[in-house]
């Protein structure tokens, strides 16, 4: 590695003290060059020298510790002490130049340590520690051991590059590691904020946080090939507490880029992480560019991931994890683009799942492998309001590398093994690769819309949107390229699903949202009313249910309520909480003269026979006593189970004997096969797709990998008439171009639409290289 000083690096002056410091304690100096250890130290003119020096010095509360700009030290710099709240200790700089350099020169772990600290600033260091070894080293490590609660400490300006590493990644080094242990003193950070930090060139994490108060569920354990920690030490889970990481640069690390552990109620905010898990000389393992571990209600927003670097299937590689026992992750806002392994994975060990994730309002462009994977028994992940533009770009992973190939985008969205509780709904899904989408487990698919595949996966989705979604300029590099044009298709084509404002900080309205990471203005109704008073009806629809309308004490029944809105709104349900009592008509009127009933609400809610579309609303009222009215919710219900065809799901049949499940065939993603076994293959053989209801069809398409060895080269279409078999295309044949793991495709075209409910391949031929023949998708079009 190479010791540089970046323009972040820089410092202008003297940097203040945080404006809430008293005006107690004493400012300390160090130079590296006039200073003096036997010095007073407390002025410039009488600076000390040393970094020792400045490691014996206590610092109380108000107590300041300034490093002059320009300089540089060689060795360790340890810190301690506490200030109180509102009057901390600082350490930081003084002078002009750039930030001043402590080099830990790779022979010491780590090149800066703050131990047991609370109430304590740093502020605008530059730090390195390397000597070029293969020896993992940190630079700044903040620790606590057995101390109780450590408030407000603060991290920020801090310039931490060339750190040492072995290659891969440990959790225990990182260019900023917070480190907390001991299983006496139940241990942990309040208010702990790490910010503005610009942190790169590091042989392991740019940022990791973790403590051995970490014991629950399955979790028994803290890497202990990595932390040298023994399970004995791991104690009941104790979080650290109002966490921030926010504002921080960091890039070209061969780990994670950020990575909190054991907290409660965290944010990781506006952070930009660029080419994590890159610069890998181990050739096994990947990583994350953000993940965590362990946390409860963790916030993730507003952050860029990008370049994250993949070593093959089953290595990570993706922009953020929520991995092993986290409940109610919320990950919002966030822009994640070119990392080689997709966006968005959720994992967990059996013992200790991952929970209740929400992942909305994303941009993911031009993301590698898969999308989105859900693995190891992961529970209730809801996947919605994200825009993805997925094209394909194969990953290519270089030798020495253990996962040394060429990965062409494999799954939007990919679910392994037992996770379950997952949920797609109102997501655009710009997909030019045409990858396919797992449906197993329960998946839930809802009111997505799909462009850019030959065949869109129709089948699982309740009220599947396939049109143009007529974005700005997808895959043209930023955020502002995902924005719908007018008259896109996304507008007003959602379900509802909890969410407060989206990717642009636009309120979410009731009724049908639009769909993806971008939702369009949609005013308040205006509200009127024939009941008395009149005063606040605006509260009725302003999205907060914490304010309401009243009626006076004995209002005169009945009365009407309208909300007249701005755009049309599409819903199904009303719903009204206050008066849980209140029974009343919906109607709805397209001239604001003729209104039509469509539903009585009783007990707050009413659910009409399908889904209307209008702008005016009009609620009939009747009752007695008071009225109190928080909020009128229009809605379009979600789904709460998989979807499944008129007449049931689509059955598959074949006279060719089976090796793996036929099902594969019609589940929507090219990516899963089916096979025939190796022997008894004979020929002519049929294969049969009931989809128990008529859908139309103006082309067949077969989807093979290997398919010189194992691919249908000549084959007739059948379709079912409701008394006999019509022969639609015969004998097509096909030339396989290749044998590969990349999926090929051959169509063949009816010479006019036809309406059936079943079609039937007579297979004539195939390849037989290994003795079976095989297929991984029939999709219909």
């Amino acid at each position: 590695m190479r010791v540089i000083v970046t323009a972040s690096a820089l410092v202008a002056g003297l940097l203040a003290a945080p404006s809430a410091q008293a005006a107690t304690g004493t400012t300390y100096y160090v130079d590296a060059t006039a200073g003096n250890d036997a010095a007073a130290g407390s002025s410039p003119a009488t600076a000390w020298r040393s970094l020792d020096k400045a490691g014996d010095l206590t610092l109380g509360p108000g107590d300041r510790l300034l490093f002059k700009a320009g300089q540089r030290w060689s060795g360790r710099l340890t810190l301690k002490g506490a200030g109180t709240p509102g009057n901390p200790a600082t350490v930081g700089a003084y002078g002009q130049g750039a930030k001043p350099l402590i080099e830990g020169g790779g022979l010491t772990g780590a090149a800066v340590t703050i131990s047991d600290v609370h109430d304590f600033v740093v502020d605008g260091l530059q730090v390195t520690n390397t000597d070029g070894q293969a020896v993992y080293r940190t630079g700044v490590n903040l620790s606590a051991k057995d101390s109780g609660r450590l408030a407000n400490v603060t991290l920020r300006n801090l310039s931490i590059h060339d750190v040492d590493g072995a290659g891969g990644h440990s959790v225990a080094t990182a260019g900023l590691l917070v480190s907390i242990r001991g299983n006496r003193t139940p241990t942990f950070f309040d208010r702990l904020v790490i910010e503005n930090n610009e942190i790169s060139e590091i042989g392991s994490y740019g940022i990791i946080m973790w403590s051995t108060w970490s014991r629950r569920n399955g979790m028994t354990s803290l890497y202990p090939a990595e932390t040298g920690i023994p399970d004995s030490e791991v104690s009941t889970w104790t979080p650290s507490t109002g966490v921030a990481i926010r504002g921080n640069r960091v890039h070209d690390v061969t780990g994670g880029g950020i990575t909190p552990m054991h907290t409660k109620g965290a944010l990781v905010e506006g952070n930009k992480v660029e080419r994590a898990v890159t610069g890998r000389t181990k050739p096994t393992g990947g990583n994350v560019g953000i993940w965590w571990q362990g946390n409860d209600d963790l916030v993730v927003q507003r952050n860029e991931v990008s370049g994250t670097g993949f070593n093959g299937p089953g290595s990570d590689g993706h922009g953020f994890d929520s991995d092993a026992d986290n409940n109610r992750s919320l990950v919002q806002y966030n822009y994640s683009h070119h990392n080689d392994g997709g966006f968005f994975i959720a994992v967990s060990f059996a013992g200790a799942p991952t929970r209740d994730t929400v992942v909305r309002h994303n941009v993911s462009e031009s993301d590698g492998y898969e999308v989105f994977g859900l693995s190891t028994a992961t529970q209730g992940t809801d996947i919605h309001n994200n825009t993805v533009y997925a094209d394909g770009r194969v990953v290519e992973v270089k030798p020495p590398l253990a996962g040394a190939g060429r990965y062409p985008l494999g799954k939007v969205v990919r679910i392994y093994n037992d996770a379950a509780g997952v949920k797609v709904r109102d997501n655009v899904f710009l997909n030019t690769a045409g990858a396919g989408f797992d449906g197993k487990n329960g998946a839930i698919y809802d009111h997505n819309l799909y462009w850019g595949t030959p065949q869109p996966p129709t089948g699982p989705d309740h009220k599947a949107i396939v049109a143009d979604p007529e974005l700005a300029a997808p895959g043209t590099g930023g955020l502002p390229g995902y924005r719908p044009l007018d008259g896109s298709a996304v507008f007003d084509a959602g379900v509802s699903v909890p969410a407060g404002t989206d990717l642009a900080g636009t309120p979410v309205p009731d009724a049908a949202p639009d769909l993806g990471a971008y939702q369009r203005a949609v005013p308040p109704p205006r509200v009127s009313s024939t009941f008395t008073p009149k005063g606040h009806l605006e509260r009725l629809a302003d999205r907060d249910p914490a304010t309401s309308w009243r009626s006076v004490p004995k209002p005169r029944f009945p009365g009407t309520v309208d909300l007249t809105y701005a755009l049309d709104r599409t819903f199904s349900t009303v719903e009204l909480t206050g008066s849980p009592d209140i029974v009343y008509d919906v109607q709805t009127s397209e001239d604001g003269t003729t209104w039509q009933t469509r539903a009585t609400g009783v007990k707050g809610a009413a659910t009409l026979p399908a889904e209307v579309t209008t702008r005016r609303v009009r609620l009939v009222v009747t009752g007695q006593g008071r009225i109190q009215i928080d909020e009128v919710r229009l809605g379009v219900p979600a789904a709460t189970g998989p979807y499944l065809p008129p007449g049931g799901a689509p059955v598959v049949t074949t006279s060719f004997p089976s090796a793996s499940a036929l099902d594969n065939l019609i589940d929507g993603d090219p990516g899963t096969p089916w096979a025939s076994a190796a022997t008894g293959v004979t020929f002519p053989g049929d294969i049969t797709v009931d989809y128990r209801a008529p859908r139309d069809i103006s082309e067949v398409t077969l989807h093979t990998a290997w398919a010189k060895g194992q691919g249908v080269t000549d084959v007739s279409l059948q379709t079912w008439d409701g008394a006999a078999w019509v022969t639609r295309v015969d004998h097509h044949l096909i030339d396989w171009p290749s044998s590969s793991a990349t999926v090929e495709t051959s169509t063949m075209q009816l010479p006019a639409p036809v309406s059936t409910d079943r079609i039937r391949l007579i297979v004539h031929k195939a390849n037989l290289e290994w003795g079976n023949l095989a297929l991984y998708e029939i999709a219909t079009r």
